[in-house]
């Protein structure tokens, strides 16, 4: 009876983070399943790929808009440096970088996804 009891018991341990992976949370993360801290280059190079329904490098207003990327809507204009239409990676970096110190950041000025000021 205690070994069934002991392998159950293992067993339920051995299925909690597979449980938990399986509904879209991490074990030890925030309970609604979202990532702490800012994204990683991989997350951003997905998100943009995603964003990027036509495959061409680029990301039309309309492609942003169904994104529902508010913030990115909201500046699509002044990120637009050559005045195309459509947002290119680097555009999105020199806009990433230009941004103000001390807004929004979680470490006081500092921009969390770069090593140095924003």
């Amino acid at each position: 009876m205690k070994f069934k009891t002991l392998l159950l018991t293992a067993l339920a341990a051995c299925l909690i983070p597979a449980l938990a992976q399986a509904e879209g949370r991490s074990v030890g993360g925030d309970q609604d399943g979202q990532r702490k801290g800012p994204p990683s280059q991989k997350e951003r190079g997905e998100r943009f790929a995603n964003t990027d329904t036509n495959g061409d490098e680029q990301l039309s207003l309309e492609e942003v808009q169904s994104a529902d990327a508010k913030r990115l809507v909201e500046h699509f204009d002044k990120i637009d440096a050559n005045g195309d239409g459509q947002l290119t990676k680097d555009e999105l970096k020199a806009a990433h970088k230009k941004r103000p110190k001390g807004k929004g950041g979680p470490k006081g000025g500092k921009c969390a996804n770069c090593k140095s000021d924003a």
